[in-house]
């Protein structure tokens, strides 16, 4: 058996020593590693198109199944032969489809240039046909088991587990093979989907290249300039002190405009004091009356609550209430100060024209805000210029490195020989003629022969787990997959045959490699190609072709190949517009301020004191406020005259007799009803009056005295504000700008000092003749031809593995049908003992003799004994022998 296992796995043994020597030796082409770059020459200029499709593709075109096609891959190159070109007709014109012969399935003159393939073919033909008769032969003469064979518990479950194993490689590989179906089938779908490929593959290589470093260096330089020069200028608008450069000085103009309008007002104040007179006569003769009365019910209630009133409660009543200061309230205008003084001391300070001072110091400090304003407008349109002048030297150095790039590369191609290429605007939808072949049901044809070998592994599964509880049952379903293996064979190989046909064609096509073309290696100078307005600050160095190519290999773009970057010179470039912004930072501090100012806070200081030395300067609006006012009675206590008369009221109905306090309760509500109603009208209207008065004369200061020293304190700082120095007010600003500046410039230094690699574009496809058709093959190849290959490899493994399964199933099959001959017999009781069956004793142990037939006995439990053999193994050779 172990001879027979042996046999049957040399060939899987050989092919993967195989495999692993190619896998050792394409590694290399296949997947670069990263800190061994591929070496170019004058005599080799390309690379397999499959490895420079890896590298110029983003990393969302990766092929997610790599780890499921790579082994068919490799396997694919190993068997086909790419040092023959592809026959006529089997590749179209367009060089991206199958020909008419592949679309007639006519395969004889490929197969004829491919040995290896031919000779894997013929194989799977071979076993094909001839594995029917194996089963055949099988089943005739091979089928049945020795019957005095024996097999160990080792034997057998180191028989299972080989099983098991297989059956599960063969699900694994299955399921790759949906997976690699699933995969192409949707790469046909996305291929029909969009019938083109992006624009580069319409391209020339020279073009693309040109393109893609033009558009790189634009948005690196031009690009990148204009928003920093954007958030500059933000930054510059949003600046408080740059956005607002006159705010002190315009804050001070407007509190002494403000303040001054005090001063122009008080012509008002005139009239305001007549009506206050006015008012006031008709307030003091109410007053009085109502003083008066307020005496006469105070002397009234003073005398009976203390003296005619013996209870404690008038006494009580008299000492909470405060009767004694019922006429202190706001009734005495006697004591009011003279209006008229106050008017007069008004008048002088219209006549003295202090207006003017406020006047002529807003002036000033307007006159001044707006050079600041001004200033700062001129500046930050200067410093504008500035930026956009950088900008336009950005443009001239563009046009020159776009200049230079052209030029080199014209001169690298004239280099290189040149390749009739075949006309990009006729070119086809790619594999049209192969999904037209496949058809529209060609996944689900595939999925229909799979999924019924998926029952093989099942079935082989399911058998081996009821073989542990039932050798018996095991046995016979074993025997079952020994007839699906035999049947189910072929099936694989239908698919195999027929994928690998196409798949080696498609590889050859797509995946191999192409011939290299020397290169003249002339020395370009990029120096040559600088317009002559153009300067730069050190000359680009010489190089030659292959020099060049060789950076291009490593995936290197032209922008750092050729040092581009010394055309725009970004620190030199920067240092420029920070020297023109500089200039204009001068030029704003240099700016003086208008002449003719002069200090107005003296002349005002001393014209306020000869104001203040009068009447004016004593007035208070609280000596007005503090005889004027709505209590008439004093609060709390008394309190309100209706409230005050409620009290009596209440206290008379406690007090027998009564009356005397219900009269006086009378009167206060008709004082209050004929004198007090009427005067709080009036003292409403004086309190208005003397409200307007005081906003008139002190602004809402309280007196006229605090106002104009407030004043003369705004006028002070405006004067102090213009003896600043000029280069003071401006010196912050200034230094604040070109922070903002710089910072901003610096920002766009570091930007384009140093791009990452992935920045810039790669100028691996000058490397290339074929451009765009490389990329197409390289497509084609990941997309099509490795998904394709998958199919057909993880079939014909699969189906490999059907012959180790066979050979191990026969042998699991016969252990399990010699363990008939050991099976336990079932223990028959007899006189409360057990009978053992002869087959299941030891051979031994030594015989005895027994009875030749059991005994019947009523009380075994044994019910038939006759007909059968329940004798030893003596007493049957002598029946033999009779």
């Amino acid at each position: 058996m172990k001879l027979k296992v042996h046999l049957w796995y040399s060939p899987i043994w050989i092919i993967a020593l195989r495999l692993h020597i190619v896998l050792s030796q394409t590694n290399r082409s296949l997947r670069p590693s990263t800190t061994t770059m591929r070496r170019f020459s004058t005599q080799n200029r390309y690379a397999e198109p499959e490895s420079r499709s890896k590298d110029n593709q983003n990393n969302e075109n990766e092929d997610s199944l790599g780890p499921i096609t790579y082994l068919a891959h490799v396997f694919t190159g190993f068997v086909v032969s790419d040092s023959k070109k592809v026959p006529q007709g089997y590749i179209s014109k367009e060089g991206n489809d199958i020909g008419s012969k592949v679309r007639e399935d006519d395969w004889k003159e490929y197969l004829a240039s491919q040995t290896g393939l031919m000779i894997l073919v013929f194989l799977l033909i071979l076993l094909f046909l001839l594995m029917p008769i194996f089963g055949l032969i099988y089943a005739c003469c091979c089928a049945r088991c020795p019957k005095n064979q024996r097999s160990t518990k080792g034997m057998r479950y180191c028989c299972g587990i080989l099983l098991a194993l297989l059956a599960l490689l063969m699900l694994l590989f299955l399921i790759l093979a949906i997976m690699a179906a699933t995969q192409l089938n949707k790469n046909l779908k996305n291929l029909k989907a969009t019938g083109c490929y992006p624009s580069k593959t319409r391209k020339s290589n020279e073009d693309y290249i040109f393109e893609k470093a033009s558009d790189r260096m634009r948005h690196l330089y031009i690009i990148n300039y204009d928003q920093i020069v954007k958030r500059i200028q933000s930054n510059l608008n949003h600046e408080p002190a740059i956005k607002n450069p006159n705010r002190e000085p315009e804050v001070l103009a407007k509190t002494i405009e403000k303040l001054s309008v005090v001063l122009k007002e008080m012509r008002r104040i005139t009239p305001v004091i007549q009506r206050i007179k006015i008012e006031l006569l008709n307030a003091r003769d109410l007053a009085t009356q109502f003083r008066d009365a307020l005496r006469g019910v105070k002397r009234d209630l003073m005398v009976f609550l203390t003296s005619d009133c013996t209870q404690e409660e008038c006494q009580d009543f008299y000492r909470a209430n405060e009767i004694n200061m019922l006429d202190m309230g706001c009734l005495h205008y006697d004591s009011l100060p003279d209006l008229e003084s106050l008017r007069a001391s008004v008048q002088d300070v219209i006549d003295s024209k202090f207006i003017s001072y406020p006047i002529r110091a807003v002036k000033q400090l307007r006159q001044v805000s707006r050079v600041l304003k001004d200033r700062m407008s001129d500046t930050l349109e200067s410093i504008k210029k500035d930026l956009n002048k950088g900008a336009k030297e950005l443009e001239k150095r563009y046009e020159a490195s776009l200049k230079v790039l052209k030029r080199v590369v014209e001169e690298m191609k004239n280099d290189m020989p040149a390749v009739v290429k075949p006309n990009r605007g006729t070119r086809s939808t790619p594999v049209a003629a192969l999904r037209r072949k496949l058809g529209s049901s060609w996944f689900g044809t595939t999925l229909g022969f799979i999924v019924p070998l998926m029952l093989v592994p099942l079935i082989l599964l399911i058998g081996l787990l009821i073989a542990l509880f039932n050798p018996k049952v095991g046995s016979w379903l074993l025997c079952a997959v020994l007839v699906v293996l035999f049947i189910l064979f072929s099936v694989g190989f239908i698919l195999a045959l027929f994928y690998l046909l196409h798949g080696a064609l498609m590889y050859h096509a797509f995946c191999s490699r192409k011939t290299p073309q020397p290169v003249d290696n002339k020395s370009i100078n990029p120096n040559e190609f600088l317009p002559e307005n153009v300067t730069i600050y050190r000359s680009m160095a010489m190089l030659r072709t292959a020099e060049i190519l060789q950076s291009c290999v490593r995936n290197e773009s032209l922008y750092n190949v050729l040092g581009l970057k010394k055309i725009y010179n970004p620190y030199g470039f920067r240092d420029d517009v920070m020297e023109d912004v500089l200039k204009s930072l001068e030029k704003m501090e240099n700016t003086a301020l208008p002449g003719g100012l002069e200090e107005i806070h003296p002349e005002a200081d001393e014209a306020a004191k000869q104001l203040l030395s009068g009447n004016l300067s004593k007035y208070d609006i609280k000596d007005y406020t503090r005889h004027i006012c709505l209590q008439l009675v004093p609060e709390p206590k008394p309190g309100p005259v209706n409230a005050l008369s409620r009290k009596l009221e209440s206290l008379a109905n406690k007090m027998t007799p009564g009356v005397a306090l219900k009269n006086q309760a009378i009167y206060l509500r008709a004082y209050q009803k004929h004198l007090g109603v009427p005067l709080q009208t009036i003292v409403q209207r004086l309190i208005n009056r003397l409200k307007q008065m005081d906003r008139l004369i002190s602004g809402g200061y309280g007196s006229f005295s605090r106002y104009l020293h407030h004043l003369l304190d705004k006028i002070k700082l405006g004067d102090d504000f213009l003896r600043q120095d000029n280069k003071k007010l401006t010196d912050g600003v200034a230094r604040n700008i070109s922070k903002l500046v710089k910072s901003g410039l610096n920002d766009y230094v570091r930007m384009v000092d140093e791009p990452i690699k992935g920045d810039t574009e790669s100028c691996e496809p000058l490397t290339r003749e074929e451009d765009a058709v490389m990329v197409e093959y390289a497509d084609l190849c990941k997309r099509i031809v490795k998904p394709m290959n998958a199919i057909w490899f993880w079939l014909l493994v699969f189906s490999m593995l059907f012959l180790p399964a066979i050979t191990c199933t026969h042998f699991l099959r016969c252990f399990l049908k010699s363990l008939n001959n050991y099976s336990e017999a079932p223990r028959v009781s007899f006189a409360e003992g057990n009978f053992v069956a002869p087959g299941i004793l030891p051979g031994a142990l030594p015989q005895c003799q027994c009875y030749r037939y059991l005994p019947v006995a009523a009380e075994s439990s044994v019910d038939y004994l006759e007909g059968t053999e329940d004798y030893y193994y003596e007493d049957q050779a002598k029946r033999k022998r009779e």
